[in-house]
């Protein structure tokens, strides 16, 4: 169990609730989760977010990571949870 202010993330059950309620994130969405929240505080690189969730970091020209981050930031409702870090990926915050 990960948790980050009123953020918990049950990584055996794949589950996510912000504030107890529960958040029904899509299947790549609780890949992204899963990836970041394994490297608190660490730089993810997009890259390898890519390579990880749709198995080709070629497909980082396209926006499919950008779309699925704005969506998850939204249902989250604290798009600060997920940094971005100009240059280097993704932080999940601590």
């Amino acid at each position: 169990m990960i948790v980050t202010g009123d953020v918990r993330v049950d990584l055996a059950a794949r589950q996510v609730e912000v504030a107890g309620v529960p958040v029904e994130p899509a299947q790549k969405e609780s890949d992204i989760v899963r990836a970041l929240v394994e490297r608190p505080g660490s730089a993810v690189s997009r890259e390898l977010l890519m390579d990880r969730i749709w198995g080709d970091a070629l497909m980082a020209v396209s926006r499919t990571l950008d779309v699925h981050l704005s969506t998850l930031r939204a249902k989250l409702g604290q798009p600060e949870l997920i940094k971005t870090l100009r240059g280097l990926g993704y932080r999940w915050a601590q």
